[in-house]
């Protein structure tokens, strides 16, 4: 499998972990307790602001590469396309709902609950499609050349959670994550972190 496939599987990967905290918090929403607005709307944040704008993006540009060599896939690859628009699109409905819980505006329980249950399942479905369908057909059909052409499209920023630097804004989300796996990278001694 191509390196870039496997580092998409990896981004994946983390991108469930942070909807499983995400999910985590509303669970404690749900029980009535106060769940860390602040946390939820920083994950929502970073999701629609580095997976929307730089991981979609080069998928997107990957599929259309991909429609030379398997002309078949055209329907899903359209699929796909809207998807990654549609999930855009809620990502920032839901930022909005959770910067304005977060700020203290009344807001029903069910419908906080439903808007990141549905988003969530949404994105969890929609990277296991590519993960069965598309990642595969990638790496069997593209090139290095056209893997270069793919990188090319799309300017890549370092990844603010999951980089090498972790933004001073994320460090919570990265503590939690590292304290559910662990792994005691959690510490702010260590330097070195399994969540890289």
């Amino acid at each position: 499998m191509s390196a870039h496939i496997q580092k998409w599987q990896a981004e994946h990967a983390n991108y469930r972990k942070l909807l499983d905290l995400l999910q985590t918090q509303t669970a404690t929403f749900v029980r009535g307790e106060e769940p860390d607005y602040e946390l939820m709307a920083d994950i929502v944040y970073y999701m629609t602001q580095y997976p929307d704008r730089y991981h979609h993006p080069r998928e997107d540009a990957a599929y259309s590469r991909l429609l030379a060599h398997d002309p078949q896939a055209g329907t899903l690859i359209a699929e796909l396309a809207d998807e990654h628009r549609s999930i855009a699109e809620s990502g920032a409905r839901l930022a909005a709902d959770l910067g304005a819980a977060a700020a203290g505006a009344m807001m029903p329980r069910a419908t906080l609950q439903a808007d990141v249950r549905d988003y969530a399942t949404f994105l969890k479905d929609h990277m296991a499609l590519e993960e069965r369908e598309m990642f595969p057909r990638l790496a069997a059909s593209l090139g290095a050349d056209e893997w270069f052409l793919v990188d090319s499209a799309i300017h890549l920023a370092g990844d603010p959670i999951f980089g090498e630097t972790v933004q001073e804004r994320f460090k919570s989300i990265h503590r939690r994550i590292a304290g559910q796996a662990g792994c005691g990278c959690n510490e702010p001694t260590d330097t070195a972190c399994c969540l890289e």
